[in-house]
C-alpha cells in the first residue's frame, strides 16, 4: 500500500460504537463514537502515523511549542512551563493574563479538503498523499 500509495477499500470499515463521556447519558451528544477498525487496519495506521510524524519532525515542521500527541513531551510539561512563566512574571511584577480555549470536540469538525491541502503545504505528496486522500475517502 505504502508502494503504491493505494489504500484498501475493505480497511475502511468501521464498527461504530458509541462511548459516554459525561453528563445527561440520554442525551446522545455526551456520547463519542469510537471507532473499531480490523487489526491489520489498525496496524497500518500506526504505519502511516510513523511516517507523517518523521516527515514533520525531520523538516522542522511541528513547533517546539506541541506538547500533545508527541513521545517525551506531554500536556504536563507545557503546564510546568506556563505556570514557571507565569510566576517569573509576577516576581518581576509583571501584569499576568491569559486565553484559554476549549477545544472541546475539535476532532470532530476536521475538514479532510482543509487536512489535505496542509498536507500539501507542508510537503506530502505523491503517493504517501495519495495514500491518505484515500484513507480519509469512502469511510464506512
Amino acid at each position: 500500500m505504502l508502494a503504491q500509495g493505494n489504500y484498501l477499500e475493505r480497511l475502511k470499515l468501521s464498527l461504530i460504537k458509541p462511548v459516554y463521556k459525561s453528563g445527561d447519558k440520554s442525551s446522545p451528544s455526551n456520547y463519542r463514537p469510537i471507532s473499531l477498525v480490523p487489526a491489520f487496519s489498525k496496524i497500518f495506521e500506526k504505519v502511516m502515523y510513523r511516517r507523517l510524524f518523521d516527515h514533520l519532525n525531520n523538516n522542522a515542521i511541528l513547533n517546539k511549542h506541541q506538547y500533545d500527541f508527541r513521545s517525551e513531551v506531554s500536556t504536563e510539561k507545557a503546564s510546568h512551563i506556563l505556570l514557571n512563566e507565569i510566576l517569573a512574571a509576577m516576581n518581576c511584577k509583571q501584569m499576568v493574563g491569559g486565553i484559554f480555549c476549549d477545544l472541546h470536540k475539535a476532532f470532530d469538525h476536521i475538514n479532510h479538503d482543509v487536512l489535505l491541502e496542509k498536507l500539501k503545504f507542508y510537503g506530502v505528496t505523491g503517493k504517501f498523499y495519495n495514500l491518505v486522500k484515500l484513507y480519509l475517502d469512502g469511510r464506512y
